[in-house]
């Protein structure tokens, strides 16, 4: 009987480490500090004086997609595609559908205006970070 009782015991820890050992690793996009401010009158930002225009930024783990989606509001976008983040692939503009970013490792598509994913074999959207516009200084401020 006392043997019986080892023989289970034992079962039941294999069974624990062999579950946690099958399990599939979170591949997630690292956490990277952001925290800068763009001036939308320099001339490499000129473009998001208009909405609908976006500007690609370094900063964040891939870089950042900034996207104008009204008069005082502003979408800033991790590139770094949530497949297999690891891979550190980044995300690039669609020249053929202007509100979508795909990814040339994956070919997942995500939305611009929101980072959402539209289709590929991500599953996750892709990473927002905080945005706040001063239209009296016309300056926009990025961060985490």
């Amino acid at each position: 009987m006392y043997r019986t009782k080892i023989v289970f015991f034992l079962f039941i820890v294999f069974s624990l480490f062999s579950q946690n050992a099958c399990r599939k690793k979170d591949d997630v996009v690292p956490y990277v500090r952001v925290n800068f401010t763009i001036f939308l009158s320099d001339p490499d930002f000129v473009t998001l004086q208009t909405i609908g225009n976006h500007v690609f930024v370094t900063g964040g783990v891939c870089g950042i997609v900034i996207y104008r989606r009204s008069q005082d509001d502003f979408t800033a976008i991790e590139r770094c595609c949530t497949y297999k983040p690891s891979e550190q692939c980044g995300v690039l503009h669609d020249t053929i559908n202007i509100l979508q970013l795909h990814c040339p490792c994956c070919h997942s598509r995500f939305s611009i205006i929101d980072g959402t994913v539209l289709s590929g074999p991500a599953e996750r959207n892709l990473v927002l970070y905080n945005t706040s516009y001063d239209a009296i200084n016309n300056t926009l401020h990025v961060y985490n």
